[in-house]
């Protein structure tokens, strides 16, 4: 990510409301070719800063370093995998799966959103495979998010596909329509159903928490590993509970755009998930010291000592370090003995955590007797 170029679209963000401003209570200060411009020449004019500014900031936001792209090229290459474990797992016809093995990029669903399909080189049409859906970040491709997050030698190295999705508007309507990409895989490739994955960053990361949680989409994954999403606890309070899923939360501690947003969400996920969660007894009327105390006053007591647990740089309540994966901690005690984590990072929002391995681990050893 260019910072330079990224400041310069952020000073035109913020010119376009001075401008504006300006013309509207000072026109004689604004001069385009030694005229004085009408109120709608100003408006215009701040218009098109702002969308200047917001798109160039948009597109640099999330762009990729092309020194790290040079550097892992490879990392977006299929690679070969292993199937000697998978010889007698379930799987498909031979000839009834169209799709060719290695990389296809000009995949579309029926409601035309477009992504790309990676396989291992030796794929095998006969073979189930679990399946990886990686959801983009705002403004970004298919082939940006698979150079963005550098996932693909490493899942079809352990047997995966994984399949990369164009960016949509977030919003509920988008998110079903992005939840039929599984479906579209798996009518070309040999797909296990009961090995679906979803994981994505910012608004991917959104959009594969709504898929797991919306009731006409939340049988589709089998596990979830959203990064930087852009819920927060009081965005999940009126939502439903679903059956107990296993979830990897992945979220910075510098994360200036969704300040502590994963630390919400992971708790409302443990909660969900009857994992083992300090609990905020909110029908206790009296205070620590024992006298009465009025409803309201203990409620915000409650709140503020619910927000100090979560604070950024805190340990979470009731959790575990997790061995061989740094950053990352575990709730216990879990329903169905979900795996249950939280990984933090400390890089800015735009920035992959890079938990690729501890990922694909984490789905590898998820159970789908559901």
């Amino acid at each position: 990510m260019s910072t330079l170029l990224l400041f310069f679209f952020r000073v035109l963000i913020i010119s376009a409301p001075v401008v504006l401003l300006v013309g509207l209570f000072k026109p004689e200060w604004l001069r385009l070719r030694g005229k004085q411009p009408d109120p709608l020449m100003t408006f215009v004019l701040a218009a098109g800063l702002f969308m200047a500014g917001f798109t160039g900031a948009s597109k640099t936001y999330f762009s990729v370093d092309e020194g790290t792209v040079e550097a892992a090229k490879e990392d977006v290459i299929p690679a070969a995998a292993d199937y000697m474990d998978r010889l007698a797992a379930a799987g498909c016809q031979l000839g009834s799966k169209p799709g060719p093995a290695g990389a296809s990029d000009e995949e579309e669903t029926d409601d035309g959103i477009r992504f790309s399909v990676r396989t291992p080189t030796n794929y095998k049409d006969t073979v189930a495979h679990p399946l990886l859906v990686v959801y983009a970040p705002a403004g970004r491709d298919r082939e940006e998010t698979e150079a963005f997050t550098h996932l693909t030698r490493e899942a079809t190295a352990a047997g995966f596909i994984i399949a990369y999705a164009d960016h949509r508007r977030l919003s509920p309507e988008e998110a079903v329509r992005l939840a039929q990409i599984p479906k579209a895989v798996e009518a070309k490739w040999c797909i296990d159903s009961k090995r679906i994955f979803l994981t994505g960053h910012s608004d991917g990361g959104t959009t594969t928490m709504a898929i797991a949680f919306f009731n006409g989409t939340k049988h589709i994954p089998a596990a979830i590993a959203p990064s930087a999403v852009g819920l927060r606890g009081d965005d999940l309070t009126d939502r439903n509970c679903v059956k107990p899923i296993p979830v990897m939360m992945m979220h910075s501690r510098r994360d200036k755009l969704f300040p502590n947003y994963g630390k919400e969400a992971i708790e409302w996920w443990a909660n969900c998930n009857q994992c083992a969660t300090k609990k905020y007894n909110l029908e206790d009327r009296k205070s620590l010291s024992g006298k009465p105390m009025r409803w309201e006053s203990y409620y915000r007591h409650e709140l503020e000592q619910k927000a100090k647990d979560l604070k950024i740089g805190q340990p979470l309540p009731n959790t575990v370090p997790v061995q061989d994966a740094e950053g990352c901690v575990a709730y216990s005690g879990c329903k169905n003995g979900v795996q249950t984590w939280y990984c933090e990072g400390s890089g800015p929002h735009p920035e992959w955590p890079g938990k690729n391995k501890a990922m694909i681990e984490f789905f590898k050893a998820v159970k789908t007797d559901r």
